[in-house]
């Protein structure tokens, strides 16, 4: 399916108000965590991509919290059934769906000032990984 969005502007101009705040919350946090990033449109979301391979994607669909999705690309194999080995998530604020692949909810905008730090210290912990 190709993305009908060409660009992180046209995704975020067809996003509600409040759905736009909490995506651009995220993105700061990323661009902080990560300032070599390429950000680019993937999946119809804005994604990420160090050194050529994609490494997170921001979920805005539904009416749940804004996630990122932490991933290793499309090449490597997952496994739904094996625990992740990842060790950079002291807070546990990761929701793991494989061993390569997770989620962060981004809190409520009352929490996010607080939550911050660690969120961006889990990001730069994953953005390590191989």
């Amino acid at each position: 399916m190709p993305d009908r969005f060409a660009s992180v502007d046209e995704f975020l101009a067809a996003q509600a108000p409040e759905r736009r705040e909490e995506v651009e919350a995220l993105r700061a946090l990323v661009r902080e965590a990560g300032p070599a990033l390429v950000e680019i449109v993937k999946w119809n979301s804005p994604s990420y991509t160090l050194d050529g391979v994609d490494r997170l994607t921001v979920n805005a669909a539904g009416r749940g919290p804004v996630r990122l999705v932490l991933h290793l690309g499309t090449e490597r194999a997952e496994s739904k059934g094996t625990a992740p080995t990842f060790a950079g998530d002291p807070d546990a604020l990761l929701t793991w769906h494989s061993d390569i692949r997770a989620s962060l909810a981004l809190p409520p905008a009352g929490e996010r000032s607080d939550r911050s730090d660690a969120i961006v210290a889990v990001i730069r912990a994953w953005l390590a990984e191989d």
